[in-house]
């Protein structure tokens, strides 16, 4: 099987082939994707907050076929997931708007531990 990529086109995620040509896709549930990161047989999205319905998080993970496997229980509604840091080991690292550090179970999207933008400074 060829190898494939990804990228953000028109606010959705999608799988192109060696080609160019999209393979598969994944609509935003709002209003567009605007960051990923692969993980181990799973992708990690943000959406743009705008356009959710209160207290939906904007990141969530998709299995390798596109399908939501869960949203994030974000500590905050009103301090939206600005940046998708990465994932060490079992844990995936995000950043908040107010530079709050949020880690989450990989697997389950649970709400791990919350570091304010202070503590994680120093």
């Amino acid at each position: 099987m060829d190898p494939q990529a990804l990228a953000v086109i028109d606010g959705t995620l999608c799988q192109l082939t060696r080609d160019g040509n999209r393979a598969a896709g994944h609509a935003p549930l709002a209003t567009a994707v605007v960051e990923f990161r692969h993980g181990p047989m799973r992708y990690y999205v943000r959406e743009h907050p705008f356009g959710l319905l209160p207290g939906l998080p904007n990141l969530y993970c998709l299995d390798a076929g596109f399908r939501l496997q869960w949203m994030a229980e974000w500590p905050d509604p009103s301090d939206p997931c600005a940046s998708i840091v990465g994932d060490e080991g079992n844990t995936l690292v995000a950043l908040s708007a107010s530079g709050t550090v949020v880690r989450l179970d990989a697997s389950t999207g649970r709400l791990l531990r919350v570091e304010s933008a202070m503590a994680a400074a120093s």
